[in-house]
This record gives structure tokens, C-alpha cells and sequence, in this order.
């Protein structure tokens, strides 16, 4: 069975001093790890462990954290056969509190900013976690505030079969694996892990920790990148946003990145800004916590740039059902299933959303895609974001992609509304690019001609803040529709 911690153990072994880990974020700037020094602080990380408290196969919640520690802390709870449950430091009380509650730790670590095990009260038997597979080396929730907590138990060997499947498809893009990749977002949850440092691994390649990109870094950023002979760029789309606003154009980079976005759907505008403004092709990528890693690795084009499209998948089988329950042939729209080895067996401890997840063996993602003649896939929206108006299915993220589309918008978020008489409709906010001349009531107008009245939002709120995003940058729509009641009264609504 392949596991993880073999790969770094043979690593250290084959390459001992060439580098692992390279550190460019404060405050940590110029730590380096070997392969063969990450393995030692994993041993020496685990023998800690031990001496905590930390018996074999416990379940460890994590704290994540941008430390040169958090590697070899992964590596010690591997060497005890233990299992990792990965902690936004970022969570509110109440999502932790339903975590914990859920899944029943045996001790809660941090590396930030010092080594620390805090054993967790033993309210549970001795075989309380003997629901753990062995192999087990991750449990990463997809949701935990909503009284339905989706833990998701990763395998070893599926996420590193899941890893190299992908990585396989970016050498036939390139011509060979990246020896180094950057990692310029916060260490928040399972995405960032697993295609930062986990794919790393696999890769043999070193990960760079670059300054986390925002405002004061953007503009430098592709010098940043050029200056670490950086091969493989891993974002998210408000952050290529970012970029399309502030960086300066690379001048002559030495070695032409792959650059990946995903996390969440990448807008046709965004990606052929990013893509005329720096003359990098831009790929647009899926994937799911549910099948380990991403799948869809999207495609360039003739001229070498990113399509729009997700392509197809890198290892599984992939099928489009429609709202009757029929499967689709050939070109069509449903929803996306998939089925292969590194699909996940179902939610930890929750029978019921592990029932809903599945259509006999296939995977239930959630998401509306379309299929081409070519049999490439497009992503229009996810099923749960959907309103019913006059009878027809209009998708939030159909609005927000059209909204998105028009200059002057820097972000977009729609709102599902509840009419007092009865049905559905549409709200928007928007934050608009400074200086962009445009008001709310031009946004309506332009969105009524480009969609059609029935499509169309029935209100739009121009918003200064920014939305409320999840660790991992989507939407955190339960936020977005708090924001969007704190601005909208009902007395308001109901005039328009």
C-alpha cells in the first residue's frame, strides 16, 4: 500500500541534502529543509508525541499553520500510525465545537507559535476511533456549522494514486514534473495541503513558501516567482483577480510556469485577462475533498493557452444524470457523477449524507456541468445554488458569470430571494473596481439586457467590503445572504 511517509522516507534516503521545504514568508524567511532533515524533525516530532501522550492510531487534531514544523508534525503522527484532523485556526467556536464533537480527537496540537499537545478529556472507550481505516492519514471536513458535520477520511494510498494521477497530466503538458512549486496562499485547509505540499512530495519537487499574495505583494509577484525559478503555480480565482488588477507583467522568466486555478469556477473573463495580460496559459481545474485531489486538470489550447472548459477527467469515470435520473449521451448538461478507485467510501459517521452522496456507485458531486462534442466538460453552476422563477431554473452562478463579465466588477455574489407573495427571484451585490463609473442601477440595466428580464436579478446592492469567503477563497454563501439582510430591508424588496 503506498503511503505518504514511505515517500518522504525514500526521499531522504535517495536525495538527503537537496531541498524540501524553502521558506520566503515571515516570519520564517530563510529556514531550509533537506529531505533527509524533514524526516529527522519528523522522528524527532514524533518521539515528542510519544512522551505527550500520543498513543498509536490516535485521531490528532492539527492547527494548521504557516511553520516550518507542520510537515515534519504530519510525518510524526504518520510514524505512530495516526490519523490527522485538519483545524482552521480561522474556524468560528461554533465549527469547531461541532468538529470536535463529531469526530472526538484524543488531542489538539499546534506548531504556532510553539510545539504544543493538548490531550482532550477521555470521555470515549479506548476503541472510540476503531472506525478509522488503517491508512487512514487525514480527516478533513467539508462543512461542520450546519448540525450535519462531512468529514471525509483520506487513505494514504488513494490520495497518493489520486496525486500522481494528476501530476501525470500536468509532465504530459510540460514535458516533466515541476522541481519546484510555489505556495502563496495561508495554509488553511485540505486544498492548500494537498496541491502544495502533498503534491510536492509525489513530484519529488521542492515547495517554496512565498509571502502570502494580497494587496502589498501582488504587484512584485511574477518577480517573486521568477526569482525562485519557480515551475508550478497552484491559485485561486479572486486571487488571479488580484493579479489581473496590480501585477507587473513577468519580463523574460527563465522558466515558464504551469499555472492552475481552482477551488472555485473560474470566470471566462478572468482567465483570458490573466492570460492576455501575462501571456501564461491559465488552467482551469476541478476537483472534490470527496475523490482526494483535483481530476480535471482543464487543457490548452493550440496557441498554448488555458480553455475555459475543465476537460476531462485524469483517472475516473465521469457520467452527466438530469433531473429526471437519466444519464446523458454525448452532448447534454446534468449533473456531474464520478466513480473510480479513489472515490471516497462515504461521510465519517454520517450515514444519512453518505445515502444522499450516492447514486449506487456513483458519486453525487453536487455540480450542473455540460458536456461538448469533444466530450469536454464546462462547469454552470452547483445544484444546491439554484432558484426556481416562473417555472424555470436560473443558477446563481450563471448570474454571478455574466455580472462578472461586464468591466468595472471586482466581485459578485447571488443571493436566493423569498418574495413575500409567494416564489423565488434573484438578489445581487457587487463590489465595484475603484473608479469604475458604475452604480447599481447600471449594473440591473446592463444585467437585464445581457440575461433578459426574466433572468435577471431583481435587485442589485452595490457593496464597499469585501465578500465573505471560506478558507479555501469560495463564497461562504451563508454569509453572503447574512451580508445581503443586513443591507436589504424587507420594506425595500417588496416596493421593487
Amino acid at each position: 500500500m503506498m503511503n505518504l511517509l514511505d515517500i518522504y522516507t525514500a526521499l531522504a534516503h535517495e536525495r538527503p541534502g537537496d531541498p524540501a521545504l524553502i521558506f520566503e514568508r515571515e516570519p520564517y524567511v530563510g529556514i531550509r529543509l533537506s529531505w533527509a532533515q524533514l524526516a529527522a524533525r519528523g522522528e524527532e516530532l514524533s518521539l515528542r508525541l510519544a512522551a505527550a501522550g500520543i498513543t498509536r492510531q490516535s485521531l490528532c487534531a492539527v492547527e494548521l499553520a504557516d511553520h516550518p514544523d507542520m510537515l515534519p508534525l504530519l510525518l510524526g503522527i504518520w510514524q505512530l500510525a495516526g490519523t490527522a484532523l485538519l483545524v482552521d485556526p480561522k474556524w468560528g467556536d461554533s465549527v469547531r465545537r461541532s468538529v470536535f464533537s463529531h469526530s472526538r480527537p484524543d488531542a489538539l496540537i499546534t506548531v504556532d507559535p510553539q510545539f504544543m499537545v493538548s490531550l482532550l478529556p477521555d470521555t470515549s472507550s479506548k476503541d472510540e476511533h476503531s472506525d478509522l481505516p488503517d491508512g487512514a492519514a487525514l480527516l478533513a471536513y467539508t462543512s461542520g456549522s450546519t448540525g450535519d458535520p462531512k468529514g471525509i477520511v483520506v487513505p494514504h494510498d488513494r490520495l497518493v494514486t489520486a496525486i500522481y494521477a494528476a501530476a501525470a497530466t500536468i509532465v504530459r503538458y510540460r514535458g516533466a514534473a515541476p522541481k519546484r512549486i510555489a505556495c502563496s496562499i495561508r495554509l488553511s485547509g485540505y486544498g492548500v495541503l494537498i496541491l502544495h505540499y502533498m503534491w510536492a512530495v509525489c513530484a519529488g519537487a521542492t515547495v517554496v513558501v512565498l509571502p502570502e499574495l494580497d494587496l502589498r505583494t501582488a504587484p512584485g509577484y511574477w518577480q517573486t516567482i521568477a526569482d525562485h525559478d519557480i515551475e508550478q503555480i497552484s491559485l485561486v480565482p479572486p486571487l488571479i483577480e488580484l493579479l489581473n488588477q496590480l501585477a507587473v507583467p513577468p519580463q523574460r522568466v527563465r522558466k515558464v510556469p504551469t499555472c492552475i486555478s481552482n477551488s472555485a469556477p473560474l470566470s471566462q473573463r478572468t482567465q483570458q485577462q490573466f492570460q492576455n495580460r501575462f501571456n501564461l496559459g491559465l488552467l482551469n481545474a476541478y476537483g472534490l475533498t470527496e475523490i482526494m485531489c483535483i481530476s480535471f486538470l482543464g487543457e490548452y489550447d493550440e496557441r498554448g493557452m488555458g480553455r475555459n472548459t475543465i476537460g476531462t477527467p485524469a483517472f475516473l469515470k465521469a457520467q452527466l444524470r438530469d433531473q429526471n435520473g437519466t444519464v446523458v449521451e454525448g452532448v447534454g448538461e446534468g449533473e456531474l457523477e464520478l466513480s473510480g478507485p479513489t472515490v471516497f467510501d462515504g461521510y465519517y459517521r454520517n450515514t444519512h449524507a453518505t445515502e444522499a452522496a450516492f447514486h449506487g456507485c456513483w458519486l453525487r458531486t453536487g455540480d450542473l456541468l455540460r458536456r461538448d462534442e469533444q466530450g469536454r466538460y464546462s462547469i454552470v453552476g452547483r445544484l444546491k445554488n439554484v432558484v426556481m422563477k416562473g417555472g424555470h431554473s436560473i443558477y446563481l452562478e450563471e448570474v454571478e458569470s455574466v455580472a462578472f463579465d461586464m468591466d468595472g466588477i471586482h466581485e459578485v455574489a447571488g443571493v436566493p430571494l423569498q418574495l413575500p407573495a409567494g416564489g423565488e427571484d434573484i438578489g445581487l451585490l457587487v463590489r465595484l473596481l475603484p473608479d469604475s463609473g458604475l452604480t447599481s442601477a447600471a449594473v440591473a440595466a446592463e444585467l437585464r439586457q445581457r440575461l433578459g428580464a426574466h433572468r435577471a436579478p431583481r435587485r442589485v446592492i452595490q457593496i464597499t467590503q469585501a465578500l465573505p469567503r471560506t478558507g479555501s477563497e469560495k463564497l461562504d454563501r451563508k454569509r453572503v445572504v447574512e451580508m445581503w439582510h443586513s443591507l436589504a430591508s424587507p420594506a425595500r424588496v417588496m416596493k421593487e
